[in-house]
């Protein structure tokens, strides 16, 4: 361990972080980029779920880090993401017994390296305490809903989760997602364990974009 904490910190020095959505040196989100960070106004919870948090809204800072953590498989990238999403819930509790990642479907996981979700939902459970519970299983993949409007997302994301263990799931579930959007995948992830028992499903993202009705003109 103490050979590692060496190691971790020649690797600094040598090769400082470098902020995710400016370049700047230093941190890998820096103070100047978090302080610009537009939060998310309140709002209903999409169908499905009892309840949403989102941090921020989804504009150029926040997506560029996500993009880099997404598509340039970029796994440290979650630390700070993680935090954010923490520090938000601190200052929002949302009721939960456990965090579950939003789960990948197999192959996109081999294809990525590992699942964002599930770094953000270990950051959150290393702050709040709440532990970090697996069993939701993407049984079908349902290729990428980028392009997808909000029925057709519904349609090609239903069924295509289940819980995948004998024991039931928590009674009080809380999901950790990046970017909420319509909020089909995260319904679609509470139908499969509210009918596996949970009682109660809520949501926590880093980002979204706003309605149309919600911008300004």
């Amino acid at each position: 361990m103490i050979i590692r904490d060496l190691l971790d910190r020649l690797l600094d020095l040598l090769f400082p972080d470098r902020c995710l959505a400016c370049g700047r040196a230093g941190a890998l989100l820096c103070a100047r980029c978090r302080s610009g960070l537009r939060p998310y106004p309140p709002e209903a919870p999409p169908d499905g779920l009892d309840g949403v948090a989102v941090a921020c809204l989804y504009d150029s800072v926040v997506r560029k880090a996500i993009h880099r953590m997404k598509y340039g498989r970029m796994r440290r990238a979650a630390a700070p993401l993680g935090d954010l999403l923490a520090d938000h819930l601190l200052a929002n509790p949302q009721p939960a017994d456990a965090l579950m990642a939003v789960p990948l479907h197999a192959g996109r996981l081999a294809e990525r390296g590992f699942n964002q979700s599930e770094e953000l939902a270990a950051r959150i459970a290393r702050r709040s305490g709440l532990p970090l519970v697996p069993g939701l299983l993407r049984c079908r993949d349902t290729g990428h809903q980028a392009s997808l409007g909000r029925r057709a997302r519904r349609a090609n994301i239903e069924a295509a989760f289940v819980w995948a263990v004998h024991a039931p799931p928590p009674a009080r579930v809380l999901l950790v997602d990046d970017v909420l959007t319509t909020g089909a995948t995260l319904a679609a992830c509470a139908d499969a364990l509210r009918a596996a028992g949970t009682r109660e499903v809520r949501a926590v993202a880093i980002a979204r974009s706003l309605a149309p009705g919600q911008r300004s003109p």
